[in-house]
């Protein structure tokens, strides 16, 4: 049976839980050097990371986002949420792991990819092509010169058939024995005529296992890395509008929130209180977020070359009295500058970039203060919050490759329509205000400036944050925006098609086309000086 995928709350929207950073720039590299180290049954020993030639914007920039860090604490197995990610490049040398970043003489064929290739102690090869394509999601190309396309939402097994007879009675054999969680066999072939079989699990069989069955072959056993793994029982999206997620609560009398648990259900098969007890862990992790300044102590939170702890500045300014914004407003920067400070150890969530649920959950959490809501209801509005996100993803990569408008226009309408929830609104509202969010972001290009201190993303996700209320409130008063959600969405989705990639994302819109960005740059490159290779004596 072909597989069913679709977005998920965990997978695509709130996730992966993580160490502070960009969860396509961080979380999603850690999870390719994740696979690439497990092609090895041996330690690796070193590797190298081949970036495509036409890329060498993406080269240079490479340190701005931690990529480089993600890249290879995943290959020393690191998962997302390992504060060892942060001294990737020190934990490499003391394990005597040579590694070096390198652009490629030639592209792999694969844009935005990455070509990893990995060496053992006992002089063994393997390599892949993957790429982080946004939100903490991958996409794996190649393995060992066999093509196909994985987005490591199941457990791999790669069968490199060195002996062709008796390999389909293996596979039948093995087929057999795993019924229930077998998901898909695919067939793949070589450029140079060799034969494999990927077969797809939604639980993974031991290394012992698969060696008694298919004597005689080369098998790779790979890891799923998102929490929540596809199974062969995975039933078709319930809705992808938000006009459907009303008729859905309607036709099955039950509450709008609960259609939307109703989603995630037939998504995961996971069972409601498994779904709550989720959104629960997704609340404390955020809770925490959004209060680890006052946590640590401000006066401990230390500032780094790439990263000043604008938090501190914000809580001094607050000390000296008068502050021109009013009490919600200011509750929700102190959250929020607590997000934007990153601090190592201290894990986030995604909604849908990397600090998006922290900005989200800063809003959200201060109108609970602020306005005595309860926790339940604010739970709640975080399910209504993650509905939003997985039919953002359906109809738009949402993502800084369609522009910011991906990122914090995505993350504005999420919080407005999650904010309307919380304060009493039903389900019309919520749509009203995501709509309106993302029409007020409409045309925003993605440009982080690599050395750039943060600027200019932190002034549209602290902007983000602080109109969430408002969007929620002119949805409150019965202002209706026109244009539904998805179709919003879709004229993103619409734009990107149209519109130069260049002019969208990266050096060459927005902010970064200024000479400031130029002496940005420099200093990042200074920084780096180091870190791109490393050969062991």
């Amino acid at each position: 049976m072909a597989k069913i995928f679709y977005p998920d709350f965990f997978n695509d929207v709130f996730g992966p839980i993580m160490q502070p950073g960009s969860s396509g720039s961080f979380a999603g590299t850690s999870r390719v050097g994740r696979i690439a180290g497990s092609l090895l049954r041996d330690e690796v020993r070193s590797v190298e990371f081949c970036f495509n030639k036409s890329e060498e914007g993406r080269f240079k920039q490479l340190g701005n986002m931690m990529d480089d860090r993600g890249f290879l604490g995943g290959v020393m197995g690191f998962p997302t949420d390992d504060v060892r990610l942060f001294d990737a490049h020190k934990i490499a040398r003391e394990k005597g792991i040579s590694y070096r970043f390198v652009l490629g003489d030639r592209d792999n064929g694969h844009k935005g990819s990455v070509t990893i290739t990995v060496s053992g102690k006992k002089e063994e090869t393997a390599s892949l092509i993957g790429a982080s394509v946004g939100g903490g999601m991958t996409r794996i190309y190649e393995i060992n010169g066999f093509a196909l396309s994985w987005q490591s939402d199941t457990y791999g097994v790669l069968i490199e058939a060195i002996r062709k007879e008796g390999i389909t009675e293996q596979l039948q054999r093995f087929e057999l024995v795993w019924k229930q969680t077998h998901v898909e066999t695919t067939l793949l072939t070589s450029a140079d005529g060799r034969d494999a079989y990927f077969i797809e699990l939604s639980e993974a069989p031991s290394k012992e296992e698969l060696d008694s069955i298919f004597k005689g072959q080369k098998v790779i056993l790979l890891p799923a890395v998102l929490p929540v793994v596809t199974k062969r029982n995975k039933k078709p999206q319930l809705f992808s509008t938000v006009e459907e997620w009303r008729e859905v609560a309607k036709e099955r009398k039950i509450s709008f929130v609960q259609a939307a648990i109703e989603y995630e259900k037939a998504s995961s098969g996971w069972k409601d209180e498994e779904i709550w007890d989720f959104f629960e862990k997704i609340a404390d992790i955020l809770n925490k977020q959004i209060h680890s300044l006052e946590t640590i102590g401000y006066e401990n939170a230390l500032d780094t070359p790439l990263l000043p702890v604008y938090g501190k500045q914000w809580k001094k300014y607050l000390d000296r009295g008068n502050p021109l914004s009013d009490p919600l407003t200011r509750h929700i920067l102190t959250h929020a500058y607590a997000v934007n400070a990153k601090l190592p150890g201290v894990l986030i969530v995604p909604g849908p970039m990397g600090t998006g649920g922290g900005y989200l959950f800063s809003a959200l959490d201060a109108l609970r203060e602020e306005r005595g809501f309860s926790h339940e209801k604010l739970v709640e509005s975080l399910v209504v919050a993650a509905a939003l996100g997985a039919i953002a993803y359906t109809h738009t990569n949402a993502s800084g490759e369609v522009g910011c408008v991906g990122e914090s226009g995505v993350c504005c309408a999420m919080a407005s329509g999650a904010a309307a929830w919380l304060a009493g609104g039903d389900g019309e509202m919520v749509e009203h205000a995501a709509s309106m969010a993302l029409q007020a972001n409409m045309g925003l290009c993605c440009d982080p400036i690599p050395g750039g201190l943060e600027f200019p993303c932190i002034t549209r996700t602290l902007r983000a944050a602080v109109t969430a209320p408002m969007y929620a409130e002119m949805a409150l008063t019965g202002i209706d925006p026109l244009i539904p959600y998805h179709e919003c969405l879709q004229a993103i989705e619409l734009q990107f098609r149209r519109v130069p990639k260049k002019f969208l994302c990266g050096n060459e819109c927005g902010c970064n086309t200024t000479p400031t960005a130029d002496k940005c740059r420099a200093f990042l490159t200074s920084q780096m000086q180091g870190n791109l290779q490393y050969h062991r004596e």
